[in-house]
Formats: C-alpha cells, structure tokens, sequence
C-alpha cells in the first residue's frame, strides 16, 4: 500500500493510541498500516484490533477485518540464504466418516499436494497431523491466528500444544459424515519483495476481491484435474476421508462449512450414476458394492456385483472424456473395488 501525501506532514508518524494509529493508516492506505498491524498481531493484542473496529464506521469495519484476517496468516521471513519468503497458513476441509482417533494422512497429503501441482511455487511446506472442529475455529481471532501462525512456523510440536489448549481438535468419538479441517502452513519465495508479483496457489481462479477471473480453458482443466488427482491420492489412502479440497484461509473454511455444500459438487453432477449405485446397494446384504466399468462407443457401461460378485445391474451412461474421470473418481469412493476393463 502507497502511502499518501499531506498525512500529518511529510513521512511524519501518526499520534494517539494503537487503535487510532491503525484506523489513521488504514484510512489513508498508509504503508506504516501493514508494520503497525504485524506488531500488534505479533504482540497477542486482540484489544487493539478491536478497539480500532469501534472507531470505523460499521461499513469500514467489515473491509478492515476482511484486511487484518487476511494479514494475521501471513509473515515475511528469511530463507538460509537470506531471500525473503512469506508463510501463509492454509486449510483443507475434508468430509469424512467414521471415529478420528488416529491424525489424518498428513504425509499423504503433503505428497498429493506436491504431486498435483498445486503448491508448485512452494519451497517448503508442512500440515499440522491433527482433525480441527470448525466451530471453534470460527472464534479463533486474527491474534490467535497469527500465533498458530508462528507456532507452526517454529515446529509442529508447538503448534500441535496451541491447538489443544485452544481446544480446536474435532471430537475423536463421534461418528457419522461430517466436515472437519486440517491446517497447513505453505512457504513460498517472496516475489513481491522482489518486485515480481506471485500468485496465491490456493486461490485459484479468484482475484483479491473473490470475483471469479477469467480463465484459460485448458488452465481451468488443469486445476480440476489436479483437484480431482489430490482428492482421490487423501482418499485412497485414508477410508474415512471421501472427498478433500483445499480451501485457502480460515474464513473459506468457516464459509465452506456453514454453507453445508461442496462446491462443484461432483457427486451432485452425476445424479443418475448416484441413483444407480444407490439401487444396487439396497440389493446387497452388506451395502459392499464392487463394480466393472467399460468405455463403449455409447458411453460408460457400467456393471454392479455385490460382494459374492452376483451380477446386481448395468448400465451405460452418456459419459466421455474429463467427465468419464469424474465419475469414475467419484464411483471408486462409492464402492469397495472398481475394475476397468
């Protein structure tokens, strides 16, 4: 951010307490603002940030929290070589079903991530091995975050400590579908201290202000691609994990959750594959479906067999291409074992 002239004389510093401070620079889109913010986020003083939302107008509020959020999961650093970097927390939600005593596959992960391509611009990375309830993440304020931040930053050992005593871990008993988190930290060479912008990896397709870009048609199959690559690498390697996407912030996480929806829902696309298996399995004693699955000039056959492998039903579906991968990303994760032939 720019800093502008006639603001109390020329590079002079503002007066008044840290809470005016921030509104004075924030206001004038004052460089100072984002070395004032880290010193506050740093120094665990929630009360400063919240005093400076009392002294905006309800409608800066909102954009100036959106900004200090934003903030809190980043920090610049040094390399061993003494290049600047930025580390940025991200979060993955990830639906799954059944107890959570063990962490998730972070290993996994890491690998599906990495191999997907979509962390290409990081030079390190790491995953917190913990499942977090997002309901209390939702009151986890910009100083807190910061402070995860850091700790992750430090060691895992430390930021595992700052998750418990916050209590942010998904309850371990409970059974059923639900939606939880895992929490990453990227780190990436720092381009724009360099004078080169770098795109966020995880904010694929999405400007600054959240407004969808316009994207190359052969760049958007890509990231789905990937997408679908990485789901279905977490999947594999964990049976309570169904589907897994990577979601950028904690308010993308929090957003994700309260809506209940996966976004570009893939099982949603494929209602008559859905109908299909969900037939098949009302016929089984077990609901352990395997499945055979053909690419004909008609389509997708596909052939259902419970697990004795007695025939159950077939069918062809109008599916070619990406969406043929799609669906058959999405039957593997239906069923016990699918073969094509």
């Amino acid at each position: 951010m720019a800093k502008k002239d006639g603001v109390n004389g020329k590079g002079g510093q503002f007066s008044g307490t840290p809470a005016d401070r921030l509104v004075r620079l924030w206001r004038n889109n004052d460089e100072r603002f984002g070395a004032l913010l880290d010193e506050v986020l740093d120094g665990n003083r929630q009360g400063v940030i919240e005093a400076a939302v009392g002294k905006l107008r309800e409608e800066e509020g909102y954009d100036f929290m959106d900004e200090v959020e934003a903030f809190s999961e980043t920090a610049q650093g040094t390399d061993e070589q003494g290049d600047p970097t930025l580390s940025t927390l991200f979060w993955l939600v990830l639906e799954v079903d059944g107890p959570l005593d063990a962490p998730p596959p972070v290993g996994v992960i890491e690998e599906a991530l990495d191999s997907a391509g979509l962390l290409e611009k990081a030079v390190d990375m790491r995953l917190l091995p913990l499942w977090l309830d997002p309901e209390p993440l939702s009151y986890l304020d910009a100083a807190d975050r910061r402070t995860l931040l850091r700790r992750l930053i430090s060691s895992p050992e430390e930021a595992e400590s700052f998750a418990r005593t916050q209590d942010l871990l998904a309850p371990a008993d409970e059974t059923g579908t639900r939606l939880v988190g895992v929490v990453g930290l990227v780190i990436e060479e720092d381009a724009e201290l360099e004078g080169e912008g770098m795109p966020d990896p995880l904010k694929l397709g999405f400007a600054d202000d959240g407004q969808e870009l316009e994207i190359d048609p052969i760049e958007q199959e890509r990231i789905r691609q990937s997408m679908a690559a990485f789901a279905e690498a977490v999947a594999a390697a964990d049976p309570r994990v169904k589907r897994c996407e990577p979601v950028g912030g904690l308010n993308d996480l929090l957003d994700f959750t309260a809506e209940g929806v996966w976004p570009d829902d893939v099982e949603a696309n494929f209602d008559e594959v859905n109908d299909f298996l969900d037939i098949a399995g009302n016929e089984t004693g077990d609901g352990v479906l395997d499945l055979s699955v053909a690419q004909t000039p008609e389509g997708l056959l596909v052939r259902a067999y419970n697990s004795d492998g007695v025939p159950l039903d077939e069918r062809t579906f109008d599916l070619t291409g990406p969406r043929a991968d799609e669906a058959l990303a999405m039957m593997k994760r239906r069923c016990r074992r699918l073969t094509e032939e």
